[in-house]
């Protein structure tokens, strides 16, 4: 070799140099890494255009409690609730009537037998409650007075017969009932309907 390209041949690094270059060599690939992690892989535009035009996931719907007009079963019976009337301080006829001790709720509704076997309905295994949860149970003799003009509840429903008839919960005049609790026997676990009196 002449020695004029000796001359030219660089100087060696200065070792600190060296130092401090590899160690930036480092820096920028873990950001690179730590930037791919973050973004999954994108740059970060994309993925913040994504994230942009990205729907919001739906969230399933919750099914409303079941209330007036619904069809709800327990056990052996199926029964609609078409309406709660809580206005009247009597039932029954002009000479054969009963006065409410607060006021009357009564619930017209229908029962059905669903099961293979007949099967009473017992007014007393229904229950009322206010916002509260104070619980009102079904007042019989008014019962008797508000079906004056069927049989309603007093005998046995054969497998698939329905009736319609009342119930009548005597309840103080400020409350107003939010829910039934409708059973098929007196130790069944009930089902609930929404009321809004």
């Amino acid at each position: 070799m002449s020695q004029d390209r000796q001359t030219q041949r660089r100087a060696p690094l200065n070792p600190l140099l060296a130092v401090l270059f590899a160690c930036g060599a480092v820096a920028v690939l873990f950001l690179a890494g730590l930037a791919a992690h973050r973004y999954g892989g994108q740059e970060p535009a994309a993925a913040t255009a994504t994230a942009a035009g990205a729907k919001p996931k739906a969230t399933p719907s919750r099914k409303p409690p079941p209330g007036v007009g619904d069809a709800v079963r327990d056990g052996k019976f199926e029964f609609v609730v078409s309406r709660v009337d809580c206005s009247r301080s009597k039932v029954g006829l002009e000479h054969l009537e009963r006065t409410a001790k607060g006021k009357y709720c009564v619930v017209s509704l229908s029962v059905r037998n669903i099961a293979d076997g007949s099967q009473y309905f017992l007014g007393r295994a229904q229950k009322a409650f206010d916002a509260a949860g104070t619980e009102f149970g079904n007042d019989e003799i008014a019962g008797v007075y508000a079906n004056h003009d069927t049989q309603t509840f007093l005998q046995k429903l054969d497998p698939g017969e329905r009736v319609a008839g009342k119930l009548v919960f005597d309840v103080p005049e400020q409350v107003e009932l939010t829910r039934l609790e409708l059973h098929d026997s007196l130790l069944s676990g009930g089902v609930k309907v929404t009321v809004a009196t």
